[in-house]
């Protein structure tokens, strides 16, 4: 069990992300407030374990260090994106916020070019995240992991200042992932309450003038407050009202055409399975869960191969191969569930996966939308008591086993 002290400054978006991150693991951490015109500390955040034995003094190092092995990630490629993310936050999500909220507030001196082309930067920012969670819930693998804890975290400042309603509006996914990270119990245990911005900071460069006066570490305890003013306090509620209407309305609309509106309704909760199955342990949860109240009456289980494997080359394009795939069914998402997985190496590999959805016939023919893709797979009807069919779901479910001798190189949820 990892023992030590993180001096940290009050409100700081770095030392937040250590917290969580020993929060999630259940290390023992000591805070220590490093004061704003505290010059003895080189660097803050900075560890120091009980032992003396490790000190850091980068936040990512820290945090990387503090977590558990679900949060670094349960394989080296999932370890790897990790450390691909951590590296990204700190460099690009990191300067584009900072060179807009910090002017903003008066911080730190700037120019309007240059605070504009941060703004920029941080709307590239936002569409890269959002079109890489357009399939995903969190950026590795099924699991929250350090990567969102750490971006998440690197995004807290522009949510709270900058990222206003009208920027935020376009960017529906980062929104989601923010706030599913953010409402993590031991996310809210550091940071208690994130109030999103109604309205931007405006750059005015009297502002560093003013607080020129003031040491440069101060205004952080001014920052934290500056959310909580009357007059922003009613106006999320609004847009939250018609989030929802909208929301509603979406949810009406497909209900138009929708090929499954017909058919006999079960029980089977199929948002809180895919709830489970993102949140907990797949072997000792989800999969308990899912056989327990699979109903064969009203929902079936596919078994899918690839046609055509001959064809097949990069594992990373087969990889992108289905993410595409998932991208043109996203009207069938309410009512399906999917693991789809490559296996094999380079140059010989295959897909193959096992879906479930409601109704007892194959879904893609019944829309037009959804026949992009399915002809190239060979589809089975499995039997949800069969033990062979059981194994095959098992595996695919845990993203592990062999297909056709070539065994399980990476996968991809429909969900």
């Amino acid at each position: 069990m990892v023992a030590g002290t993180l001096y940290t400054y009050a409100e700081s978006f770095r030392g937040y992300k250590c917290r969580v991150a020993a929060e999630f693991s259940g290390s023992t951490l000591k805070v220590t407030q490093v004061a704003s015109n505290d010059t003895s500390r080189t660097h803050v955040p900075a560890f120091e374990s009980d032992d003396k034995k490790v000190n850091l003094f980068d936040a990512n190092a820290i945090a990387y260090y503090l977590s558990s092995d679900q949060l670094r990630g349960n394989t080296l490629e999932e370890r790897t994106q990790v450390l691909q993310w951590l590296g990204y936050g700190g460099r690009d999500v990191e300067s584009a916020v900072l060179s807009w909220v910090y002017p903003a507030l008066g911080l730190v001196e700037s120019t309007p070019a240059n605070v504009q082309r941060a703004k920029d930067q941080l709307r590239n920012v936002f569409e890269f995240v959002n079109g890489y969670l357009k399939t995903r819930t969190f950026l590795v693998g099924e699991r929250l992991t350090l990567a969102d804890v750490s971006l998440a975290a690197d995004l807290l400042l522009a949510y709270e200042h900058v990222a206003d309603e009208a920027f935020r509006q376009p960017f529906t996914n980062v929104n989601r992932w923010f706030q599913t990270v953010i409402n993590q119990p031991q996310f809210k245990k550091v940071v208690s309450q994130v109030n999103l911005c109604a309205k931007a900071v405006e750059y005015d460069p009297k502002k560093f003038a003013q607080a020129k006066k003031q040491p440069a570490q101060e205004p952080k305890e001014k920052k934290a407050k500056e959310p909580a003013k009357p007059k922003e306090q009613p106006k999320p509620a609004a847009p939250a009202k018609e989030e929802e209407e909208e929301d509603d309305l979406l949810a009406q609309e497909p209900k138009q055409n929708d090929p499954f509106a017909a058919m006999p309704k079960g029980n089977f909760n199929m948002d809180e399975f895919k709830r489970t199955y993102s949140n907990e342990d797949t072997l000792t949860v989800a999969l308990p869960y899912f056989w327990k109240h699979f109903e064969k009456e009203f929902y079936s289980l596919w078994y899918c191969e690839y046609k055509y494997p001959e064809e097949l080359t990069q594992t990373f394009m087969t990889s992108n191969l289905v993410g595409g795939m998932f991208q043109r069914l996203e009207k069938l998402r309410k009512n399906a569930f999917g693991s789809m997985a490559v296996f094999g190496e380079n140059n010989n590999n295959t897909i193959a996966g096992v879906w479930f959805w409601k109704g007892l016939e194959l879904a893609f023919p019944l829309s037009p939308d959804w026949t992009t893709d399915y002809e190239s797979y060979e589809w089975r009807r499995m039997n949800p008591d069969d033990e062979s069919d059981r194994k095959l779901v098992h595996n695919l479910f845990l993203w592990e086993g062999e297909i056709k001798g070539k065994k399980f190189n990476c996968g991809k949820i429909f969900k």
